[in-house]
C-alpha cells in the first residue's frame, strides 16, 4: 500500500498545465530543461517547474498612483533638466513584458528594479537633450520613441529577459 500510494503521488506530480498568459521553466538539479508555452505536460517527478507571467504590465514613472486613485507627483523621479537648463515636471507610463523567460528567472536578482533604473537613466538623458518647449508640446513624440530605443538597447545588453512594449508621456508641465 505505501509504495502503490507514493506511486500515485509521483504520477500526479509528473503533470502540469501552463496558460496561455504563462511559459513554464522545467529544471533538472539546476539545469534548465526546456521551455514550454500553454498546454498541458508531462516531467519526471524530480524535475521543478516554475512559471513566469508573459501578460504586459505597465508602471507610472514621475508619479504615484495613491491610495484613492490621484496621481501624487514623485518629485525625486518626475523633475529632470532640459538642454535650456529650465526644470520640468514630466510623467510617463511605461509598459513592458518579459521576452525571454530564462534570462527574466535568472540574469537578475530584481529584473523590475534594473528596468526601473535603466527607464529613469534613459528619460533623464534624453528629456536632457531637448528644451522645455520641445518637452512640453512637439517634441513629446521624439522623446517617447529616442527613450524606447534606447532603453531596448539597454535592455539587450544587460540580458534582462524584458522588453519595453509602450512608453508615453501621460503629463508635462513647468514645476511648482
Amino acid at each position: 500500500i505505501p509504495l502503490g500510494l507514493l506511486f500515485i503521488v509521483c504520477l500526479f506530480r509528473c503533470f502540469y498545465s501552463v496558460d496561455e498568459q504563462h511559459n513554464a521553466i522545467v529544471t533538472q538539479f539546476g539545469t534548465v530543461v526546456k521551455v514550454d508555452t500553454a498546454g498541458f505536460y508531462f516531467k519526471a517527478p524530480w524535475q521543478s517547474v516554475r512559471k513566469v507571467d508573459m501578460t504586459t504590465h505597465g508602471t507610472g514613472i514621475g508619479y504615484i498612483v495613491s491610495e484613492d486613485g490621484q496621481n501624487i507627483t514623485d518629485a525625486d523621479n518626475g523633475i529632470m533638466i532640459t538642454s535650456d537648463f529650465n526644470l520640468l515636471n514630466i510623467d510617463f507610463y511605461l509598459e513592458y513584458r518579459v521576452s525571454d523567460p530564462v534570462a527574466y528567472t535568472y540574469n537578475s536578482i530584481d529584473p523590475e528594479a534594473t528596468l526601473s533604473n535603466i527607464a529613469l537613466a534613459n528619460i533623464r538623458t534624453v528629456v536632457s537633450n531637448y528644451t522645455v518647449d520641445e518637452a512640453m508640446t512637439t517634441g513629446k513624440g521624439q522623446i517617447q520613441a529616442d527613450i524606447k530605443e534606447a532603453m531596448i538597447a539597454e535592455l539587450d545588453k544587460r540580458n534582462t529577459g524584458l522588453t519595453v512594449v509602450n512608453i508615453t508621456v501621460q503629463d508635462s508641465e513647468p514645476p511648482t
